[in-house]
């Protein structure tokens, strides 16, 4: 696949349904750098951010202070379709408090 539809994450804006090139420099493009991939939500969703922000994620549970996205992966990539948009947003929002509550207890 070529292309293929993520839920982008950019801070201080509405995450959103965009399609994507499916290479390597797309990818460290748009999250500002080297890309982690770690699973979200559950199988087959990944989340894809710099290196520096999935340290900070998986570790301090710390929010991404770069953009990143979500895809859906199962062997490859594939879009995300329309009806799975507002599950991914609905438990995206309640990870972003999480995250958010970490990181003002680190400051």
């Amino acid at each position: 696949m070529s292309t293929f539809s993520v839920l982008m994450v950019e801070p201080n804006k509405q995450p959103y349904i965009t399609q994507i090139k499916n290479d390597i420099q797309t990818f460290e493009n748009l999250v500002h750098g080297p890309v982690d991939m770690q699973r979200f939500y559950q199988s087959p969703y990944l989340i894809l951010c710099n290196t520096d922000n999935g340290y900070n994620l998986k570790y301090l549970k710390l929010l991404p202070d770069h953009p990143f996205f979500i895809a859906k992966y199962d062997g490859e990539f594939q879009n995300i379709e329309r009806l799975e948009t507002e599950q991914l947003r609905m438990y995206l929002k309640e990870k972003m408090k999480k995250w958010s509550i970490h990181k003002k207890r680190t400051n």
